[in-house]
């Protein structure tokens, strides 16, 4: 990290809860701030009252800011999208880099942040059986995580077997509970909480990385739960 002041504003709404985060360098020390709400729902209207909110608790604007995280996904279809147009709205406005993550590589940073180092499964619960997840190591020195087992939607169960094989293994994220009931062995394995990424964990890290080349984009690891019902369709005219 340079001497030069570098603010970085993180936001979340892939999941039940609206967060936002700020990490601030200033050239010499670090401090750190955040802020959450589980709303389940209606997180356009409520994202830029949590900004403003924390921007004032800190005595900070939206000019002072250098650069924006965001997380893309996996989660709600409607949630990530308002953190991501939200996101990229400010950063086009500001003129700043725009930085993102997926919400499991959050959770992960989450976890480090709570002391651990080690294998650990990131798992949100997606509903209709299916885990979103994904196995890293966290290694205790270096700056980043390392996939285990990439990103997927599966079932418990075979999330279950998958992480059986890493010992010393903990969990994050609202499918922790799912997965660790689905297998023996697994029991004792520590569960982190909240079952959301903390914002100030994902905008500390993005203060060291690079500006990337292109916007971030959703990350989906299924279609769509929504379905045009055949019954509304219009016939095409020949």
């Amino acid at each position: 990290m340079n001497n030069e002041r570098n603010i970085c504003l993180a936001l979340d709404t892939a999941l039940d809860a609206c967060s936002v985060g700020l990490a601030v360098w200033d050239g010499e020390t670090r401090r750190e701030a955040s802020r959450s709400v589980v709303i389940g729902r209606g997180h356009a209207e409520r994202l830029m009252d949590e900004i403003a909110a924390l921007l004032e608790e800190e005595q900070l604007g939206y000019q002072d800011l250098t650069r924006l995280a965001v997380t893309v996904g996996p989660g709600s279809f409607t949630g990530l999208r308002v953190g991501l147009a939200t996101a990229r709205a400010l950063a086009l406005a500001l003129d700043v880099p725009l930085i993102g993550a997926s919400t499991l590589f959050a959770l992960g940073l989450t976890a480090r942040r709570r002391g651990h180092h080690g294998p650990l499964a990131a798992l949100i619960d997606a509903r209709r059986d299916q885990i979103y997840g994904e196995i890293f190591n966290l290694p205790e020195i270096a700056p980043t995580l390392e996939s285990l087992e990439v990103a997927a939607a599966r079932s418990a169960q075979d999330f279950a077997s998958l992480c059986v094989a890493h010992r010393g293994l903990a969990m994050i994220g609202s499918g922790a509970a799912l997965v660790r009931e689905s297998a023996f062995g697994l029991e004792n394995c520590e569960v982190f909480s909240p079952a959301h990424p903390d914002m100030a964990a994902l905008a500390v890290w993005a203060l060291d990385q690079s500006a990337p080349e292109t916007a971030p984009s959703p990350l989906y690891l299924r279609a769509p739960d929504a379905k045009p019902q055949a019954a509304s369709v219009i016939a095409r005219l020949s």
